[in-house]
């Protein structure tokens, strides 16, 4: 009994060291988990969001083009109180919209309009909207990405949208393609905060 005891007490006070179960479990091929936690926690989520994205858009029939601006990784700091964007950081609807119509044209040109696929198109090209946008320069905004794509079947229709925010610091962009079967509509909605 004090010997069942004893390995009991043995293998508590082990636990940080070799146990023969830990050796076991790596002689048939099993991570332990603190070993699969660490390589989760040690891979970006960034990185992941984009991979999948980019697979996304393949199965879809688009092409991912690699810039400079998906590689770059951008800092996070601490909140520094500012309650105004600086100039070099401020949202520009230029910059938004010429990103909108740069990612629309890439990736729909010379399709066709298909409405099983394009429910899940529309969702991809905003998450890649929104992260070009991201990279562009503004922080300290959050963003919203919307994407829209309606066929043509010779019939008028009406875009609105609405917000509530401070018309100093907030802003948005909207750009437009259009092509004989389907027109898309790209929307990116960009709030300051603090």
């Amino acid at each position: 009994m004090e010997k069942g005891l004893s390995r009991e007490i043995l293998k508590a006070h082990n636990a940080t060291g070799k146990s023969t179960d830990t050796v076991s479990h790596k002689s048939f091929g099993l991570r332990d988990r603190a070993g699969t936690m660490q390589s989760e926690s040690s891979s970006g989520t960034g990185k992941l969001k984009l991979q999948r994205l980019r697979h996304k858009i393949k199965l879809f029939g688009g092409s991912f083009s690699k810039s400079g601006s998906e590689s770059q990784i951008q800092k996070q700091y601490e909140n520094t109180y500012r309650l105004e964007p600086d100039e070099k950081t401020k949202f520009s609807t230029k910059k938004a919209e010429e990103t909108i119509c740069h990612v629309l044209e890439n990736y729909l040109k010379g399709k066709k309009y298909d409405p099983k696929k394009f429910p899940n198109l529309c969702k991809s090209l905003a998450e890649l909207i929104k992260e070009r946008v991201k990279t562009s320069g503004c922080q300290r905004y959050k963003l919203i990405a919307h994407v829209m794509i309606l066929e043509n079947q010779g019939q008028s229709m009406r875009h609105v949208s609405r917000c509530l925010w401070s018309k100093e610091h907030d802003n948005y962009a909207t750009a437009t393609f259009e092509t004989s079967e389907f027109t898309a509509v790209g929307s990116v909605f960009a709030t300051y905060y603090d």
